[in-house]
């Protein structure tokens, strides 16, 4: 568990499904995710199963975000250092997703992982903005890298040492 100034990181479990589909299955929620909108609970439940899976092999670090025990969204790491933000549209623009990607970043750091990367669809620009904030680097840039549904997006990749860390 990690507890910020004013959120609760925790990790997921099964029961957390329906309170993720609430904005999962929302399609401006979900538009630079790398899934379409979740169309039945089954397949939030599913997502939080693997990620659940995930995080007891090790190959993650994820955590529901929480305010007074109301779920916000997710963040971590995965794939060994790679940062994830999912932020329920109703809790947009409140400095939420800064919050939790400090609190996972401090995480990821203290533990010993050398870089955070991020893989960002280019036409997010709140989150190119947020992790420029934080001291993200741009390295590199692919044409048409996720098949969202029928349709290619194409990807931005930034890094983030500690020496480039912001706050």
């Amino acid at each position: 568990m990690i507890e910020t100034a004013r959120l609760t990181l925790r990790r997921m479990t099964l029961a957390d499904a329906p309170a993720l589909h609430d904005f999962m299955r929302d399609a401006e929620t979900m538009r630079y995710w790398s899934s379409l909108p979740h169309a039945t609970l089954a397949e939030t439940e599913a997502f939080v199963a693997d990620t659940v899976a995930s995080v007891a092999a090790g190959s993650s670090d994820d955590f529901l975000i929480t305010q007074a025990g109301v779920t916000l969204g997710k963040a971590g790491l995965w794939r060994g250092g790679e940062l994830g933000i999912l932020l329920g549209r109703p809790f947009w623009g409140q400095g939420f997703a800064r919050e939790a990607a400090k609190a996972v970043i401090d995480r990821g750091f203290a533990s010993g992982t050398p870089a955070i990367v991020a893989d960002v669809d280019p036409r997010n620009a709140s989150s190119l903005k947020l992790l420029g904030r934080l001291g993200f680097r741009k390295t590199g840039e692919a044409k048409a890298t996720f098949q969202i549904g029928p349709d290619w997006v194409d990807s931005v990749y930034l890094t983030l040492t500690p020496a480039d860390y912001g706050t």
